[in-house]
């Protein structure tokens, strides 16, 4: 039998590496959140029709660009009614001006907004807040809230060798084919894989080309990993 789902952690950093913990470095959550949202998201760059001298036109593509960092949203629900916690409250606006604080507070040594770590069940999101919106409700006599939703959201941050893995998978130090298209030249592709044209003789001896810009159309171009040089 499942025990009870342990309280989500939200853990506070002052540096991207999350090896100085902030003050105060965890905000205890009150109720775990009903549900959380994960936004993934590939951005792609639109390749212009390319015509030949035929008057034929190649199809357009996608051309990947990169793997922007995912969004995490979720719900957090404060109330000082004692229903949650057992401790009456006259109002919630010490609870939510102290996690608005905590989320949103500048770090004095760095000058720079913190670092967060969320934490729930197997569930891990390293990233930096980027919207605090609360909703408050439930109101005393004299006006005063007694429960308050805060709808919550952090964009990924990438300081580790993953991220950075994942927005470099068009890298020239990977081999990449190509097939060519009416139009294409060698310039072009080596352009277009590499950023320059540096390589375009090696890549010509590579694929034993005589030619730099009469390719055969359909034909399957390797273009390997070679480093480009140190700028």
């Amino acid at each position: 039998m499942l025990g009870p789902l342990e309280k989500m952690k939200i853990l506070a950093f002052k540096d991207a590496d999350r090896k100085q913990p902030a003050l105060p470095p965890s905000f205890p959550v009150l109720v775990n959140p009903e549900s959380y949202g994960m936004e993934h998201a590939v951005e792609y760059d639109v390749d212009e029709t390319v015509k030949a001298k035929d008057g034929t036109e190649s199809t357009s593509t996608l051309k990947y660009k990169k793997t922007p960092p995912g969004v995490f949203t979720c719900e957090l629900h404060f109330d000082a009614s004692g229903i949650l916690d057992g401790i009456a409250r006259p109002d919630v606006i010490a609870e939510t001006e102290l996690f608005k604080k905590f989320l949103l507070s500048v770090e004095p040594e760095t000058h720079d907004m913190r670092h967060f770590t969320i934490i729930w069940g197997a569930m891990i999101f390293k990233g930096r807040v980027t919207a605090l919106n609360y909703n408050f409700k439930l109101f005393s006599n004299d006006g005063r809230p007694i429960r308050a939703v805060a709808e919550v959201s952090f964009k990924g941050s990438f300081s580790d060798k993953i991220g950075e893995l994942i927005n470099h998978l068009l890298s020239p130090d990977l081999t990449h084919r190509r097939v060519v298209r009416a139009g294409d030249t060698l310039a072009n592709l080596c352009q277009e894989v590499y950023g320059n044209l540096v390589h375009l003789q090696a890549v010509a001896r590579h694929n034993e080309l005589n030619s730099y810009r009469s390719l055969p159309v359909g034909r399957t171009l390797s273009f390997p990993p070679i480093k480009s040089p140190a700028r």
